[in-house]
């Protein structure tokens, strides 16, 4: 059974992950996508089984974290669907190409469509394992008075707030282990790179990052990274 609270988290002082929308998503994304590969879904799996399984590893996911999955889930997954089914499509039509200059052909990946939901039910399990974190006044202040000083996530021109509630939402988290005693690493992962990362070579904002080294956060910005940072081992 997956821990129930920051409390038991903090006394069986475990890894802790703190996902934010996007990176729970990548579980569903197109394989067509370069990124996503076996690399990608092993990784998954791996963080699922410490996360529901071995409890190797606690997991907190912020109420707006789980608001964006439900906005966001069916476009992810109609274009992972959509995605595979033109390339069955494309290749059912080069096979009668091949057909015709005499050659036997017969490719079958309708198993690639059967992939999505098992991709899915991945991502849930995760989510639905792992702690719900409310988000309080006191959070969506903090979020808005980071918005107003443009505080990473926030950018200039763009409706950050739902950006900023996820990221007060986890440092609140962290800051609650810390109080009850936790000292092992806590991985704050978001692939949605282009709002924490700059410079050359790219490394987490100057700002953020200073917040997170003051409450021991680690940033990861892909599964296979998360995976790593967690101290998961490498599946096979």
């Amino acid at each position: 059974m997956a821990y129930d609270s920051l409390q038991a988290i903090a006394q069986a002082n475990v890894p802790v992950l703190l996902p934010d929308t996007c990176i729970l998503l990548d579980l569903l994304r197109s394989p067509r996508r370069e990124n996503v590969d076996d690399i990608a879904m092993l990784s998954g799996l791996t963080i699922r089984h410490g996360v529901v399984e071995s409890e190797a590893i606690g997991c907190v996911v912020a109420e707006q974290v789980r608001n964006e999955l439900n906005d966001n889930l069916q476009t992810v997954l109609d274009e992972a669907n959509a995605g595979l089914g033109r390339l069955r499509d494309e290749i059912a039509r080069i096979d009668k190409w091949a057909e015709a200059l005499g050659q036997a052909s017969q490719t079958q990946i309708n198993h690639y469509l059967a992939c999505v939901p098992v991709a899915e039910a991945i991502m849930w399990d995760i989510v639905n394992r792992a702690i719900n974190h409310a988000t309080t006044q006191e959070i969506n202040l903090n979020a808005m008075g980071r918005v107003m000083a443009r505080r990473t996530p926030a950018q200039l021109g763009k409706d950050s707030t739902k950006d900023c509630v996820v990221v007060e939402s986890y440092l609140n988290v962290a800051s609650s282990l810390r109080n009850l005693g936790h000292t092992a690493v806590i991985v704050f992962a978001s692939s949605n790179t282009k709002e924490f990362v700059s410079g050359t070579p790219k490394a987490l904002n100057a700002d953020i990052a200073a917040e997170f080294a003051a409450l021991g956060i680690q940033y990861s910005r892909a599964l296979h990274e998360t995976r790593h940072l967690l101290g998961l081992p490498r599946a096979q």
